[in-house]
């Protein structure tokens, strides 16, 4: 169940830096202004970063209780 949690951990994060390189970059969202694009798509980086450092430094903890 460990490894499942942290590939889902992992891969969630990863979806959020996705999301925002894809709407920073993506044709697709024109009708936005840059400004709000901007915005939206830096708040998923910091976010997705976010998860992935609280994710390894929560995995590290785990990891050393358990030895």
């Amino acid at each position: 169940m460990g490894k499942f949690n942290r590939i889902l951990g992992i891969g969630v994060a990863s979806l959020f830096v996705f999301l925002g390189f894809w709407l920073l970059f993506s044709p697709r969202f024109n009708y936005l202004t840059k400004e709000i694009k901007v915005i939206f798509a830096v708040f998923l980086f910091l976010y997705g970063a976010f998860r992935i450092v609280r994710y390894i430094y929560k995995d590290r903890e785990t990891d050393d209780e358990e030895e």
